[in-house]
């Protein structure tokens, strides 16, 4: 009996290791390889020419230093000014990025090298950190096609963005990635194929927008769902995006580098959550002054933030003394004759169910990301005399 026991717990042994080691490889099993739509897809189509962005006729925009240093970063690769570190760092992530072009191309295949600063979010996508996604229309009209598609923690990838079997003209823009750096991106289009300029801008002047980690598109699911994305679209204007998570702290020195800008259509400028009221009342107004040196007549815009998930139940105080700090500059700058700044309250912007706006309680969704920019066009609209 003794034998026949033991010879038992051998064999339950035996079956638990193999199905330890099932688990495992099912742990390690690709959901492709299960599900044919989630498969990332390569392309196997001959006849493919690899084109560089910086070439013409293509468009790059949202980099305002691009045409001085010929790298996708934003701000310039070396500064006049001291750049705070982490500014520095995160200034090589390429939110507010887009590629433009016209083209017959019956493919759009992205062939990506990021850099090494690869994040790691756990509460954004990995389509918004270092994807591309891929708008078809004219201005006006465009509309949403596809995300890149690519192992997570991937350096480098391949990705069919674009098929079709009618070879006819169409406008294209590619979204660079929010929270990553791209060191190089070819573009695969067919052999045969035309390219052309894309349609012009509304107003050939950018918006460039200052402020933290939701200006910068935390934590919006893929590049073209982040608000100031979406307004690029709507008012068919390039944005200069100069959002930096955890780092929009009003340094005279990022004033400085944004009064370089060449002829902006406006300044927007959004710190409340880095800044605090202690940051907020010693640097906004010197902030705001250092623009105006350079840039007397450009409107700038001075936006407080989205309200918390928490705010649902209460609204902090210090909401409300940073809310009154920022109206009061305002006026105060009005009443000594700066006509064109405005305040404007961001903080209702979301709706009354604000608190379904965001992924972790501070940072916006895509739902939180369209409810901005659908409150913020017709402000910037009326500032910036839009029809």
């Amino acid at each position: 009996m003794k034998k026949i026991h033991k010879l038992s717990l051998i064999t339950i042994s035996l079956i638990q290791a193999f199905s330890l080691c099932a688990a495992k490889k099912d742990m390690k099993q690709d959901i492709g390889d299960i599900d044919s739509n989630m498969a990332i897809k390569k392309s196997k189509k001959t006849g493919i020419v690899w084109h560089s962005p910086t070439e013409q006729p293509f468009k790059i925009a949202g980099f305002a230093w691009f045409n001085q240093d010929k790298v996708y970063r934003r701000l310039p690769l070396k500064s006049s000014y001291p750049l705070p570190r982490n500014v520095n760092i995160l200034a090589n992530h390429t939110s507010g990025g887009q590629i433009k072009f016209r083209s017959n191309s019956s493919k759009i295949i992205i062939n990506v090298k990021l850099n090494k600063n690869v994040g790691n979010m756990c509460h954004m996508p990995a389509t918004g950190q270092f994807g591309f996604d891929l708008y078809i229309g004219k201005p006006g009209k465009q509309k949403y096609y596809s995300t890149a598609a690519f192992k997570v923690r991937s350096k480098k990838y391949q990705s069919t963005l674009f098929s079709s079997k009618d070879k006819i003209m169409r406008e294209f823009t590619l979204n660079f990635p929010l929270y990553s750096g791209v060191k190089e991106i070819l573009i695969g289009l067919d052999a045969d194929t035309k390219i052309e300029a894309p349609s012009q801008y509304s107003i050939d002047k950018p918006i460039v927008i200052y402020g933290g980690s939701t200006i910068q598109g935390a934590c919006a699911s893929r590049p073209g769902a982040c608000h100031m994305n979406i307004i690029s679209r709507k008012l068919n204007m390039q944005v200069i995006n100069l959002g930096f998570s955890g780092s929009g702290k009003l340094e005279q020195e990022l004033a400085r580098i944004m009064a370089e800008i060449i002829n902006p259509a406006i300044y927007i400028i959004e710190c409340e959550r880095n800044s605090k009221y202690k940051l907020l009342s010693e640097r906004q107004e010197k902030f705001i002054k250092i623009l105006r040196q350079k840039h007397a007549e450009v409107p700038i815009m001075i936006i407080t933030a989205n309200p918390r998930g928490s705010e649902s139940l209460k609204i902090g105080k210090r909401r409300i003394k940073n809310w009154n700090f920022m109206h009061d500059l305002v006026e105060k700058m009005r009443k000594e004759g700066d006509n064109n700044i405005y305040f404007v309250d961001g903080s209702k912007m979301l709706g009354e169910d604000f608190y379904e706006c965001f992924v972790d309680g501070s940072h916006p969704s895509d739902l939180g990301f369209f409810r901005m920019a659908q409150g913020w066009v017709p402000v910037l609209k009326k500032i910036l005399k839009i029809q």
